[in-house]
């Protein structure tokens, strides 16, 4: 760059500059380490399609493509510079002077914040006729890879916090064609409408699927069922523990007060049905017209459980606790230890390979809540066999997996908050694509489907305060 080109790019009046930070918790020199790589960039970084540079070498020619400003835009922006200042551990800039009349520079820095930490810059101005021909374009563009550039910082720390390092064995591959995406995430999603059973141990079986997994615990002659599912999947199960559990169903326990895991209370009339002590409020906040139609399916006053409550079924004890508020605010998670193995039914705190639910009643999720339960209990139970409320039977590691996720999820919303967007400018923000996740269907409180979008715009109104 020279002198002349950027003294008058400092006086131009054509833009301001287009700046933003992120702080994250991630070592300088590990996130230098991973930015020098070009070939890289698209594979965390939102606005980047493509990278031909393996090093940031001062004076090579950089060559690179950048992502639409929309997904239905039908366009890949290509872009050549030279590399004009080359700090290692410190920055990086090029200048860009390929089109007549038009001169920008964009600069990403990193300053070393001590233990541990960094701070990702990305400033970025340009100025010419031809910039002025279509500042509107370029302006929003500038501001498109300062928001995904920032993003992808955060995902890298979640990366580095879950393995402790940033190369081409722990970045997420580069994201595929929209469509590929979207239908791989709809095929993901069969498991919840599907039934599965398994057996854990003598007298212990996970039923897996059809709406929210059930944990069926039997001893002797009586039968414990966590979560008895929803229509028509309900009835199935029960006809499934007639013909391969036996015994009679003397307790039942709602891990939370939501549709899929509960409505099959109903089939049941001479179990105690035993939740939380917010759980019939809230049903009947959520849902009056169902159980005002199964009043005897609610739980009673005798079964509600305010932080913890221990019965047998049999001879088994089955110890049963609430949560604090995470995925609802009367989440309960249940313990039984067969056979020297610790099982734990955890509701939808914990919902693995699939898009999770955040509830945003009054009722309804605590993410900050979420993410510690999770974290205790992998911490409590680290040889568990845990029963998420959806996906697949898991372990301690799975489970924390999951916290990360909630974790980078919450923090990218409020980061992007913190950037200036709105709720629709934070869902397109905010890409997933990395965390592979799986639609979940649901076909109610208002939505088809659980996705990337849903629980973007989900997270944005928690964090608001814009509770329905």
């Amino acid at each position: 760059m020279s002198d002349e080109q950027a003294r008058q790019l400092e006086q131009s009046t054509d833009m301001p500059p287009v700046h933003g930070t992120v702080d994250i918790d991630v070592p300088a020199d590990v996130l230098w380490n991973c930015f020098r790589n070009a070939t890289w960039w698209a594979r965390w970084n939102g606005c980047m399609f493509w990278g031909h540079n393996t090093d940031l070498v001062q004076g090579d020619r950089l060559i690179w493509a950048f992502e639409p400003l929309r997904w239905w835009f039908f366009y890949k922006l290509p872009g050549v510079g030279t590399l004009v200042e080359v700090e290692p551990n410190r920055k990086v800039t090029w200048e860009i002077t390929v089109l007549p009349g038009f001169y920008a520079r964009h600069t990403y820095s990193i300053e070393d914040l001590g233990n541990g930490r960094a701070r990702l810059g990305s400033w970025e101005q340009a100025m010419g006729p031809t910039f002025r021909l279509l500042k509107f374009f370029w302006v929003a563009h500038f501001v498109f890879v300062k928001n995904r550039s920032l993003q992808g910082a955060r995902l890298l720390e979640s990366i580095y916090k879950r393995t402790g390092k940033l190369d081409h064995t722990t970045l997420p591959p580069r994201r595929g064609p929209l469509l590929l995406r979207h239908l791989r995430e709809l095929f993901g999603s069969g498991d919840i409408l599907g039934v599965q059973h398994r057996q854990l141990a003598p007298g212990v079986w996970a039923v897996l699927g059809g709406g929210g997994n059930s944990l069926v615990v039997k001893s002797g002659d009586e039968v414990l069922v966590v979560d008895p599912k929803m229509w028509p999947y309900d009835r199935h199960l029960k006809n499934w523990i007639a013909r391969h559990v036996g015994g009679r169903v003397t307790a039942v326990i709602d891990t939370h007060y939501h549709f899929d895991h509960a409505r099959g209370n109903r089939l049941y009339p001479e179990a105690a049905i035993i939740a939380h002590r917010s759980v019939p409020a809230a049903m009947q906040a959520r849902d009056a017209d169902y159980w005002e139609r199964h009043p005897a399916a609610v739980p009673g006053a005798a079964n509600l459980v305010d932080e913890s409550l221990t019965i047998r079924v049999g001879d088994q004890a089955v110890s049963i606790h609430h949560a604090q508020p995470a995925h609802t605010t009367g989440d309960l998670w249940v313990h039984a230890r067969v056979a020297d193995r610790d099982f734990i039914a955890t509701g939808d705190f914990a919902t693995i390979d699939h898009y999770p639910f955040f509830d945003t009643s009054e009722h309804g999720a605590d993410p900050q809540g979420w993410i510690a339960m999770l974290r205790e209990l992998a911490a409590t139970y680290p040889d568990a066999t845990f029963i998420p409320g959806h996906g697949p039977v898991v372990t301690a590691a799975e489970l924390l997996h999951h916290a990360h996720y909630v974790e980078f999820l919450d923090k990218s919303v409020a980061g992007s908050r913190a950037d200036g967007l709105d709720e629709g400018g934070t869902a397109r923000n905010v890409d997933l694509w990395a965390w592979k996740l799986s639609l979940a269907p649901i076909f109610h409180y208002g939505l088809w489907f659980l996705s990337n979008n849903t629980n973007v715009r989900s997270i944005f109104r928690l964090q608001t305060g814009r509770r329905s």
